[in-house]
């Protein structure tokens, strides 16, 4: 029992997410909308993150934000600066590997979730 309880902090340490994977530009490969594939140009949509925690999102030709990020716990928190009057916004990373980004986000109050590969 005490050697498990050792063990506990490396699990959650384990268990949380590694930021420094953010960093890079992303690519959507699929985007959903309350569990339907919804349509969207995946092509055109994009979002890099850098090592001084700023971000652009952009979709090619139509929509462009950016601004510094930040994350807590496992929420990714925009701040879109380009905007006259700046907003942030709350994401739920899903999940998040090497080359992996899974968001949640909700607009308009229905459920979205984007994959993103790291390009």
């Amino acid at each position: 029992m005490k050697n498990l309880l050792s063990l506990l902090p490396l699990l959650f340490a384990a268990c949380g997410l590694d930021i420094n994977l953010l960093e890079g530009q992303w690519q959507a490969i699929a985007f959903y909308e309350n569990g339907q594939d919804a349509p969207a140009p995946l092509d055109s949509i994009a979002i890099s993150f850098w090592a001084d925690s700023h971000y652009e999102f952009r979709t090619i030709g139509f929509y462009r934000e950016a601004g510094p990020f930040r994350v807590a716990d496992s929420f990714l928190f925009l701040t879109d600066t380009t905007a006259k009057q700046p907003k942030e916004r709350a994401l739920k990373i899903l999940f998040l590997s090497a080359d992996t980004l899974k968001l949640q986000m909700e607009k308009a109050g229905q459920g979205q979730v984007l994959f993103l590969k790291k390009i």
